[in-house]
């Protein structure tokens, strides 16, 4: 299975999961796909990944169930993106868990927006 069809499966179970939050949309983000709440980025799917994204608290909430930061591979080094952590795999498999940590999401993505204005 190639990791686009892998992510499409990915992205079907967490949209269905996050129903209880409203009309989450799913849209092509770079090798992955983008989850997007009233037109908040708050997670992604990549390589059969999925991401939240997360303020401080939320990223020590996520690391110490497991989770790790987003990171990529350039010709010179591994990146760390410390706004985005995996979905630890309990939250895969609870929906209300998954619900409760998406709405935290939101919260810091909208956050940050404001802070870059």
């Amino acid at each position: 299975m190639s990791a686009g069809a892998a992510d499409g499966g990915l992205v079907a179970h967490l949209l269905d999961l996050l129903a209880p939050l409203g009309p989450v949309g799913a849209s092509r983000f770079f090798g992955g796909q983008a989850l997007r709440l009233g037109g908040v980025q708050f997670a992604m799917v990549i390589e059969g990944v999925a991401y939240l994204r997360a303020d401080r608290a939320l990223a020590a909430e996520l690391e110490s169930l497991g989770s790790e930061p987003f990171r990529y591979r350039t010709k010179r080094r591994e990146v760390r993106v410390g706004a985005y952590w995996s979905v630890p795999d309990a939250g895969l498999d609870d929906g209300e868990q998954l619900v409760g940590w998406a709405l935290r999401a939101v919260l810091a993505a909208r956050s940050a927006a404001k802070s870059a204005t």
